[in-house]
C-alpha cells in the first residue's frame, strides 16, 4: 500500500486504482484467482482491509495504478489491473507504458485473435498487450509451461516493436510485465528506445531508474527489525517477492534484474527457483 503515496524510487504516486488476483488452495475451485478491483484509494479501502485480513494466498498478484495528471486519463474498473479474461489460466499486470498507443491499435489488431478481442473492456495499453499475448499462445484456457508463456512472450515484444518501426514511433515505451498463473511468475525488464523521453516523461522527471524490477527470496515474511519483509536463507527458499522496487528499507535481501531481461520463479514442491535471461528482441 506504501507504494500508493510513498513510493522508494518511483516518483509518481500511484492513486489510479488497486487490483489483485489471489489464489488460495482450500477455496473452491483453486486454480481460479480471487479477483478484487477498485478505483478508491487502497490504503482508505475498508473492504480490502477486511479480505487482506480473510485472504490466505499462496501466490498473489497486486498493482497500483498510477497515470501522469491528464484529463483525457481514464480511471474505471475496465483499466485496474490485473488482466485476466474468463476461462484463461494467466493473469497479468503492466508497469510502464507504450507511447502512441492510438497509432498502434489498428495494426496490433492484426495479431489479436477476435475471440480475444472482443474481450476488451478497458482503454490502456497494458490490456491490449495482455490481449496480445494471449493471442500468441495456441489455447490460452490451458494449463501453460514456461517453454510456452516464454516464446509467446517474445512473439509479443517482437509484434510491438515491429508497429513501432511501422508507425515511426522512437519514445521510450516501458513494458515491465508480471504473468502468473498461481504457480509460476514470469517477469519481464524491457524498454522500447531507452534514452527518447516524451515531453511528459522529462516534465515528471521519471526515468528507466523508476521502471526497475526487483526481487527477494526467504522462508519467513514477517515483522522484523521493525518493518515487514520477507527474510531467511535464499538457498531452500520457499516464498519470493517480485515486485517494481523494494518493499522494505532495508534492501540487503534484495535483487536488481538487469534490464532487457525475464525472470521466471518455477515452483518445486515447496521451494520457488528464481531464474533470469536475456531478452533479445
Amino acid at each position: 500500500m506504501k507504494q500508493t503515496y510513498a513510493p522508494q524510487m518511483l516518483k509518481l504516486l500511484n492513486l489510479a486504482g488497486f487490483g489483485m488476483a489471489a489464489w488460495e488452495p482450500k477455496s473452491h475451485n483453486p486454480e481460479v484467482p480471487f479477483i478484487y478491483k477498485t478505483v478508491s484509494v487502497p490504503f482508505f479501502d475498508r473492504n480490502l482491509k477486511v479480505l487482506s485480513q480473510k485472504l490466505q494466498p499462496t501466490c498473489l498478484v497486486a498493482h497500483v495504478r498510477g497515470v501522469i495528471s491528464d484529463p483525457s486519463a481514464k480511471i474505471n474498473i475496465q483499466n485496474v489491473h490485473p488482466f485476466q479474461y474468463k476461462g484463461f489460466k494467466l493473469a497479468m499486470a503492466h508497469n510502464g507504458d507504450l507511447a502512441d498507443m492510438d497509432k498502434m491499435k489498428f495494426d496490433l489488431l492484426e495479431s489479436i485473435k477476435p475471440e480475444i478481442a472482443r474481450n476488451i473492456e478497458g482503454t490502456t495499453d497494458s490490456e491490449w498487450i495482455y490481449a496480445l499475448l494471449m493471442s500468441q499462445m495456441e489455447d490460452p484456457t490451458k494449463d501453460l509451461e514456461l517453454d510456452e508463456i516464454l516464446p509467446a512472450l517474445e512473439s509479443t515484444l517482437k509484434i510491438i516493436k515491429q508497429v513501432r518501426k511501422k508507425q515511426g514511433i522512437a519514445v521510450a515505451s516501458w513494458v515491465n510485465l508480471f504473468i502468473c498463473d498461481g504457480n509460476d511468475l514470469v517477469a519481464t525488464r524491457f524498454t522500447f528506445d531507452f534514452g527518447c523521453y516524451a515531453d511528459k516523461i522529462d516534465e515528471f522527471g521519471l526515468g528507466l531508474a523508476d521502471m526497475s524490477l526487483w526481487y527477494t527470496l526467504g522462508q519467513d515474511y514477517g515483522w522484523h527489525n521493525d518493518e515487514w519483509k520477507l527474510v531467511g536463507s535464499a538457498k531452500n527458499a520457499n516464498s519470493v517477492i517480485v515486485a517494481s522496487e523494494p518493499l522494505s528499507k532495508d534492501i540487503t535481501n534484495w535483487t536488481e534484474v538487469p534490464e532487457y531481461s525475464v525472470l521466471y520463479v518455477k515452483s518445486e514442491g515447496d521451494y520457488r527457483q528464481v531464474k533470469i535471461a536475456d531478452l533479445d528482441i
